[in-house]
């Protein structure tokens, strides 16, 4: 099985462009940090030395997911994508609490608003991620993808954020505007990464796709002529939009030439409707096995 991407988008070129953007960066905010002797600054090249990580991860992952199956991993490496969008979206659970800690800390004890030299490298950080991570958005579809444009989305927003809240200060100076940007800000992005982190686990206990109903396909497959029958039924996703199933479909007796066709009309039906691209399927005359949910025709 391979791993389908929009045409025209190659992951592993445009997360090698988004490492390099935000490493060199990175490289800016050390300078100007030291420079301007903002703590901030350099506090934030850590946050981004991170996200810089995370983007590494995500790059692992594509690369491993394109290895073919082995007699050891029959089902192939899908699975990476998954572990890291995990591993990615608990990183950013973290970073957004370390995002209302400072921002709490703040609203108790205000400090002098970041000179512009801090909002300017903020301005730029924003600009960065944020062309960064609309090279990404293509294969959000993918969750190892999201996670690693979330990254980069969070840093964006939060620069922006710092470019928004300083301005304001500056203007008006009403300190509290800092924190309190900060604070939606990480809500906001708190949403989306336990969105990722859900659907992660989701996949990794092998249940049944959202995207599906285990009903549907049960009724879909007893309405074909034969079968009188289901029992034994699995679902599940390997990977990002990769689906298996298998399943012990109780029929009538019939000749093996008409089980051929049966079988074809059942594959055919659930790569159509359910897009899945594996399905073992075992014919059955007897009854269901004593303790099975079994699944019969509708009369």
């Amino acid at each position: 099985m391979t791993h389908a991407h929009p045409e025209g988008f190659h992951p592993t070129r445009r997360l090698v462009l988004a490492i390099a953007a935000n490493t060199a960066f990175l490289l800016c905010e050390v300078v100007f940090g030291i420079l301007a002797g903002s703590l901030a600054l350099l506090g934030d090249a850590g946050h981004n030395f991170s996200d810089s990580f995370a983007l590494v991860l995500s790059l692992i992952a594509v690369r491993v997911m394109a290895r073919p199956a082995t007699q050891r991993k029959t089902f192939g490496y899908h699975r990476m994508g998954i572990l890291v969008a995990f591993i990615n979206s608990l990183l950013i659970v973290l970073i957004c609490f370390f995002l209302f800690y400072g921002a709490v800390r703040r609203f108790i004890a205000p400090v002098d608003v970041r000179g512009g030299v801090v909002i300017l490298v903020a301005g730029l950080g924003f600009l960065v991620n944020g062309s960064t991570a609309l090279l990404l958005r293509r294969g959000s579809s993918d969750l190892n993808l999201r996670s690693a444009f979330l990254h980069l989305l969070t840093d964006a927003l939060v620069s922006l954020g710092v470019v928004v809240s300083g301005t304001v200060v500056l203007i008006t100076g009403w300190t509290y505007a800092d924190p309190l940007v900060t604070m939606v800000i990480g809500l906001l992005i708190l949403v989306s990464a336990f969105q990722i982190m859900r659907e992660s686990v989701h996949i990794l206990m092998e249940s049944v796709p959202r995207s599906m109903s285990y009903a549907d396909i049960v009724t879909d497959i007893t309405a074909l002529p034969g079968v009188t029958g289901v029992h034994d039924l699995h679902i599940w996703e390997i990977g990002s939009r990769q689906y298996s199933l298998s399943a012990h479909i109780v029929v009538g007796d019939a000749r093996l030439s008409g089980y051929q066709l049966l079988l074809r009309d059942v594959k055919q039906i659930l790569l159509d409707r359910y897009k899945v691209v594996h399905a073992t399927l075992e014919l059955e005359t007897e009854p269901c096995p004593p303790g099975e949910e079994c699944h019969f025709e509708q009369t």
